[in-house]
């Protein structure tokens, strides 16, 4: 990692052989290939909401089938359903799901590589570190539209930044990547305005103390133009919302929320990696050898303030705060460059990669891991008839994100079976998707706690619950973290399982 405008002997000079758009390039592109492997190393990624997106993309593709209906509509979460299903004309669905994730990470990493050459004036190694933040615990979620919308914020913050001397242009390039920001997820859109905000201020601020009041107001007008059909899509086009409730979590989370760019898989590793990654930019800091590019660091400053301030729960989102550390860490990426001797760029150069290597390493030992258990549960789902209806039971605490997520692995029955499956995501504010009558009242009264306590927990008053539904279905599937029994019973006839991933078909006429 070379210096830029080294002050003391042994630095590197500015232009450096070692670093160059060429070296950079060549650089990201093998980094690229070697995140890339776990996704392609199994059949499934192993990312929570992932199956349940894949299942709704397909449905997208092919238009719709009995059970569900396409509706299209202007939605500030359109990312992956408006890429993976044009993909999906050329290839199988699997296929289209993983390079939109390859896709997501390129965005990402490029976003920041070319922010910081924006920023800073030269191509660097150093914002290559944004790899380091791509297998977050927000990817681990499956929040692939947030992703993909942050990558497109990056890049659209460089293309802003680069512009600066080409007004037209630039209203022209910011207008569309606003509008591609805002379609691929709200909060991604939130943080490209925010941090637009952030770079322009100061020049803002700064005219109408030299009384250049006219181009100040010039300047704002036009970083604003980009904002108003967002603005009016967002005001007047969206379906009304059923619960626009706000909650806030514990404000000490704040802290601990941060560590979630490192946390996947192994507590002690991750938190080591996260130590690591903190007293880099810390010593850095504290020797002056960090410099941060004036507008870009306001622009974090605004966004870390916005974190501080972030409701947990907000309209029809989940996790609203718990999405911003990784656009922090990546904007602090971006906006700086360090200065070290070439000694010292080769002694860090060399952690930092041993670190991204032993990571990648954990992450595919995991997702090989997870590549059986997943075969496995698609062998299940391969079982069931075509347009079968399939009801899903899982335990309260199911919902999180674990090593090998199954919660929703039983919505791939949509894609593979073209069944109905109730835990489908297709809320009208955020999926282009609807469920078709009488199948929108049967997901709506259908409860996978309910079955669950009812029969594996036993719970009588449960179970006579979802018998009230469960007639209407052929299948069910039980599903949870850990291995389960689920007790015989006389309405269910065992049909094919795995440890932690059952089917039964429903016995009609029982209930």
């Amino acid at each position: 990692m070379p210096s830029h405008n080294p002050s003391h002997p042994g630095e590197q000079p500015e232009g450096s052989r070692l670093e160059g758009r060429t070296a950079v390039f060549a650089a990201f592109a093998v980094l690229l290939a070697i995140v890339s492997v776990p996704v392609f190393s199994t059949v499934l990624p192993p990312l929570v909401d992932y199956p349940n997106h894949l299942a709704r993309l397909h449905l997208l593709a092919e238009g719709g089938n009995q059970f569900y209906a396409v509706r299209w509509a202007p939605l500030p979460d359109l990312a992956a359903d408006l890429v993976v299903p044009t993909l999906m004309r050329a290839m199988p669905f699997e296929l289209a799901g993983k390079l939109f994730l390859i896709l997501t990470f390129a965005l990402i990493a490029g976003g920041a590589v070319w922010l910081n050459r924006v920023a800073t004036g030269r191509w660097r190694w150093w914002p290559l570190l944004a790899f380091l933040l791509l297998y977050d615990r927000i990817l681990l979620w499956g929040f692939l539209n947030y992703l993909f919308g942050l990558g497109i914020a990056l890049c659209g913050l460089a293309i802003w930044l680069s512009l600066d001397d080409q007004p037209v242009w630039r209203a022209a390039a910011s207008s569309l990547v606003a509008l591609a920001a805002f379609f691929s997820h709200i909060e991604a859109f939130g943080i490209y305005a925010l941090a637009i905000a952030g770079v322009e201020l100061p020049r803002v601020l700064s005219l109408p103390r030299a009384h250049f009041y006219r181009d100040a107001a010039k300047r704002t007008a036009l970083a604003g133009i980009q904002f108003i059909a967002p603005a009016i899509l967002f005001l007047f086009c969206q379906p009304p919302f059923a619960d626009a409730a706000i909650s806030y979590g514990n404000v000490l989370r704040k802290a601990d929320l941060l560590f979630s760019v490192f946390d996947n898989y192994s507590r002690p590793f991750d938190v080591a990696c996260f130590a690591l990654f903190v007293a880099l930019f810390g010593i850095l800091a504290w020797r002056r050898r960090l410099t941060i590019a004036p507008r870009l660091g306001i622009a974090f400053a605004i966004l870390f303030v916005v974190y501080l301030a972030l409701p947990s729960q907000m309209m029809t989102g989940s996790g609203i705060d718990r999405r911003l550390p990784v656009a922090l860490f990546l904007m602090l990426i971006a906006a700086t460059a360090p200065t070290l001797s070439q000694r010292a760029a080769t002694i860090v150069g060399a952690i930092v990669a041993a670190v991204f290597v032993a990571r990648i390493a954990v992450i595919e030992t995991v997702w090989l891991r997870a590549d059986r258990v997943y075969a496995a549960d698609i062998t299940v789902i391969d079982s069931l008839p075509q347009g079968a209806k399939l009801a899903v039971a899982y335990p309260p605490d199911d919902v999180n994100a674990s090593a090998i997520p199954e919660l929703h692995v039983a919505t791939l029955a949509v894609a593979r079976r073209e069944a109905f499956v109730p835990t489908l995501f297709a809320y009208p504010t955020q999926q282009p998707l609807a469920l078709r009558p009488p199948y929108d009242a049967l997901a709506g009264s259908t409860s996978s706690n309910w079955i669950w306590d009812g029969f594996v927990d036993r719970d009588d008053q449960e179970r006579a619950a979802s018998a009230l539904v469960l007639k209407d279905y052929d299948f069910v599937v039980f599903t949870d973290r850990r291995p389960f029994a689920v007790p015989l019973d006389k309405c269910l006839e065992p049909r094919a399982a795995t440890a932690t991933f059952q089917l039964f078909a429903i016995r009609k006429g029982c209930f």
